[in-house]
């Protein structure tokens, strides 16, 4: 794929870093305990909901991926210290140590280097969740959490303005009250936002209360999506030797649990027009997943109640979507069980998780990877789903432009 030829890339996981003083500023007086905030102290950064402490992480947390280790290389170059990484990965992941290429996020609080970072990246328009927000359904009290959603809504309607054709923010919605989730996904709808982002770990998807949310959705045409390791969830499960990887490979899990409920309670069967797209989960295991429910609806048939009118993986091909990144190479194989629309693409910038600034490389690797996925395919995975599934975004006129392009090469 060349850059001068390339279909519509759209990354359904992205963020901008939103103003530190954001809540700080705008929360009421007698909201002010349910401020987020965060702040370094020394080499730890330290995020807290008032003074309680939600999250620690290493300042240097990203240094692998930003390149701040490599001096030598730095002062060769001219940079500051932070500005290239001269170890990268290849299209196949592999270690290459000769590689200057520059990685620095510059556009996480920047909208015109934002842009640079996606010219060079090869990404045309981004779905942009919270950085500082993403603790917001730590927030226990109700009118400090929808108090504090409407902050973050209103200032990133606001500042994605000039460019949101590029950018598309979600809407995050509250959700202690079912009334007052509905009330900010209908404000929000009414602003104009293309996403509701929905909270992880509720265990409560079951609920026919959510009826009236999805409802709204399907009617609006507004997906509802979901982002990893933001809910009230405990992040860091396992503690001790393997804890990293333990903890980061079960985020799955909590895609798992709110597809299921949702499916196993009726919601999405009772509302078909609603559709669901789970970030940063990754995507290979969606097959799975609905084969298993089929065997368990069938299997313990006298149990299950309610009684769907499609079966779960019927469910799942129509209404559920999953994004893959770095997976990319294994996840496009399961289109064959859950369909091509199950399958939306992402780069997670900034984050060092991410594929930035290689996602050239990364989806050049899938389509090596999987040498049968036709080009409609292709178009429809890395832009195409996502003009369907954000159709208030009006992306679709930029996807068909690009494909001309592509048939016509």
């Amino acid at each position: 794929m060349t850059d001068a030829i390339r279909p519509f890339v759209f990354s359904c996981d992205a963020h901008v870093a939103e103003p530190a003083d954001l809540f700080t500023k705008n929360m009421p007086d007698h909201l002010k305990q349910f401020v987020i905030h965060s702040e370094a102290d020394g080499n730890i950064r330290i995020t807290r909901i008032g003074e309680q402490v939600i999250l620690k992480i290493w300042t240097n947390f990203h240094a692998h991926k930003t390149g701040t280790n490599d001096a030598a290389f730095n002062a060769q170059s001219g940079n500051d210290g932070a500005a290239a990484d001269r170890s990268c990965t290849d299209a196949k992941d592999n270690f290459v140590s000769d590689c200057a290429v520059d990685t620095q996020r510059r556009g996480a609080r920047d909208l015109q280097l934002r842009l640079a970072d996606m010219e060079r990246d090869g990404v045309d328009a981004e779905l942009v969740f919270p950085s500082l927000g993403l603790m917001l359904p730590r927030i226990a009290d109700r009118e400090g959490q929808r108090t504090a959603c409407q902050i973050w809504n209103d200032w990133a309607w606001d500042y994605t303005a000039p460019v949101r054709d590029k950018l598309i923010p979600a809407a995050m919605i509250p959700c202690i009250d079912f009334d007052d989730a509905l009330a900010e996904c209908q404000r929000a709808a009414d602003k104009g936002f293309a996403a509701f982002c929905l909270w992880e770990g509720l265990n409560n998807y079951n609920d026919a209360r959510w009826d009236p949310i999805f409802a709204l959705a399907a009617e609006k045409g507004i997906p509802l999506v979901f982002h990893t390791g933001v809910g009230d969830i405990n992040i860091r499960a396992l503690k001790g030797p393997g804890g990293a990887l333990y903890n980061y490979t079960r985020q799955m899990n909590d895609a798992v649990d709110v597809i299921t409920q949702l499916v196993a309670g009726g919601v999405l069967d009772r509302n078909p027009g609603a559709h669901i797209l789970f970030a940063e989960h990754s995507a290979g295991w969606l097959w799975g997943l609905a084969e298993r429910m089929d065997e368990v609806y069938h299997g313990h048939a006298p149990s299950i109640e309610p009684k769907l009118s499609r079966l779960p993986s019927q469910i799942v091909r129509d209404q559920v979507h999953c994004a893959l990144q770095n997976d990319g190479n294994s996840s496009m194989a399961i289109r064959k069980g859950v369909g091509i629309e199950a399958l939306l693409f992402a780069t997670d910038y900034p984050h060092a998780e991410g594929t930035f600034p290689f996602s050239k490389q990364v989806v050049d690797s899938m389509i090596a990877a999987n040498p049968d996925v036709t080009t409609d395919e292709l178009v429809a995975v890395l832009g195409g789903n996502a003009a369907k599934l954000f159709s208030r975004a009006n992306l679709k006129p930029q996807v068909e432009a690009r494909r001309a392009e592509l048939s016509a090469a």
